[in-house]
């Protein structure tokens, strides 16, 4: 692309080094920080105000809010908190978000996307406000969308239309390109004094709170189902919750009734942090053009790393998965003096039908509440998620949660999106079925994983650890085939996103039981070979 080959030089060979063994996100990282404090399984069964599903930023901010109004809140997370997108983001806090004003100026009407500008604003002064009393690396950093493909090209006209948005909202963006970056740009747009920081001693901070206020907080505790009449009741493995009122934070939410799983895309996208001989950039970036990178700094083991990111694809749809973080390394070497990657990790966001959120209740069941659809933005969208649940449980009016509505129907515009996705859908499904994957007779590589036909069904077979796995290769959602992701060593379903681990356990996604055991005769766990 043009202005890219103004980063080569100065040291940068163009060659990356090698990716970690592992995926673990820096947040998560024992030697960058504590784990936060861990909370029983659920015992036995309990009744509530309000049941939230999900501990990731939106699930513990709306419980928190909706504590702090005297409402008896229980969080039940099916692992641990920020398991998921929460505890594996970029973690930027900022209302620039490339190009995503631009994208919804283009398709739907003034008052919409200023409801959405309005909404991040108000998520990133409440998550700021939080965070600023928190131990939580929390730094105040300009956010900068930047094009290196020339004025005339695509990413260039949508940074300019960014900036009009954000003026018209009333924010200080400006135009230009000196944004502090080791190669040249041809367009971009700043937004001063957004943010960043490490989400998860803030999230511990959040589950604490409730904790302290004599609050439930359950982890390994996945529910399963929830009712469909009355006061809603919420099936786990260890006991049921009953409640007035349900939200469900999940992601996606695990409940198909509401067909949100069809009207959102499962994205997967990559992130590492790189150590880099040389300056670092200052501020935070995306670039505006394919494919989409992410930069920004943070202080991890005491040394101020750069994390990149971006790379992203649709979710089991693009293997061998490790090739985006290749990729991804490749393009940091290539600009940077790149020395070493110490973490590598990815996570899932879902993008809606028409690029807005879905929040608020779920058409025909308005005691269950989702937050859906934050395209890679869930720090201010969760937030602000948040914050519209709670108005819409206390009963109050809120200027922008009519925009974002959850039960609202397809818009003319969407429905393209819609036909896209969904006509993906039932080519993952058909291909799954059809595609043979005959058994190869060849020992697993460790780390490796595949699917193999037999005679009596499609398996899933996978050595990770030295252990050897077989599990049915179905997904227990809607029946597609998944496909191995190599780089999260877990099973992904292409048609909507949900994950395994390789034993077959949930990880995430709309499904909420794991993949079932391979036919008879088949399943096993082999041990680790004799060395």
């Amino acid at each position: 692309m043009d202005g890219m080959d103004g980063g080569r030089g100065g040291g940068r060979d163009g060659t990356a080094p090698a990716l970690p063994a592992r995926e673990l996100s820096a947040w998560h990282d024992p030697e960058h920080a504590e784990e936060p404090d861990t909370y029983p399984a659920l015992r036995g069964d309990r009744r509530v105000d309000v049941a939230v599903v999900g501990a990731g930023i939106t699930g513990l901010t709306t419980a928190v809010l909706l504590a702090r109004e005297g409402l008896h809140v229980a969080v039940l997370e099916g692992r641990r908190i920020g398991a998921v997108a929460s505890g594996n983001t970029t973690a930027k806090i900022s209302v620039l978000q490339g190009t995503r004003g631009a994208a919804l100026d283009a398709r739907h009407d003034e008052e919409a996307v200023d409801a959405y500008v309005a909404a991040h604003r108000a998520g990133e002064e409440w998550l700021l406000d939080r965070a600023r009393r928190v131990d939580c690396d929390l730094e105040s950093r300009d956010a900068v969308t930047f094009a290196t493909s020339g004025r005339s090209s695509a990413g260039a006209e949508a940074i300019r239309r960014e900036a009009a948005v954000l003026r018209r909202a009333g924010l200080p963006a400006r135009l230009g390109t000196d944004v502090g970056l080791p190669f040249a740009v041809s367009e971009a747009v700043t937004l001063p004094d957004q943010a960043q920081f490490d989400p998860m001693p803030y999230l511990a901070d959040l589950a604490r709170e409730l904790h302290d206020g004599g609050h439930a907080v359950h982890e390994n505790t996945r529910v399963r189902s929830v009712s469909l009449l009355g006061a809603p009741r919420l099936r786990t493995d260890h006991g049921e919750v009953r409640a007035e009122r349900v939200v469900l934070a999940t992601g996606v939410p695990i409940l198909d009734r509401g067909l949100y799983f069809a009207r959102v895309e499962p994205s997967r996208s990559y992130a590492q942090a790189v150590r880099v001989d040389g300056p670092l950039p200052e501020a935070m970036y995306l670039s505006a053009d394919e494919p989409t990178v992410s930069l920004r700094t943070a202080v991890i083991e005491g040394e101020r790393r750069l994390l990149t990111g971006g790379f992203g694809h649709r979710v089991g749809a693009s293997t061998p998965t490790s090739a985006h973080e290749q990729a991804l390394a490749a393009w940091a070497a290539d600009h940077f003096a790149v020395r070493e990657i110490t973490h590598r990790w990815s996570a899932q966001d879902y993008e809606p039908e028409d690029g807005l959120p879905f929040v608020g209740p779920m058409r025909w069941q308005p005691r269950v509440l989702v937050a859906t659809g934050f395209a890679k933005w869930g720090m201010t969208g969760g937030t602000a998620a948040a914050l519209g649940l709670r108005d819409h449980v206390l009963g109050r009016d809120n200027p922008w949660m009519r925009a974002l509505r959850a039960d609202r129907a397809p818009t003319t515009s969407a429905l393209p999106t819609l036909a896209r996705v969904n006509t993906e859908v039932g080519r993952y499904l058909a291909t799954g079925w059809a595609r043979p994957h005959l058994p190869t007779g060849a020992a697993l590589a460790e780390g490796e994983g595949r699917i193999e036909t037999t005679s009596r069904g499609k398996i899933a077979r996978c050595r990770v650890g030295g252990v050897e796995h077989e599990v049915g290769a179905v997904c227990p959602h809607l029946g597609g085939i998944v496909a191995w992701n190599d780089a999260a060593q877990s099973w992904d379903c292409p048609l909507h996103g949900s994950r395994f681990a390789p034993d077959g356990d949930v990880l995430e996604g709309p499904a909420t039981t794991g993949m079932a055991p391979s036919p008879p005769g088949l399943g096993r766990v082999v041990a680790p070979r004799a060395t």
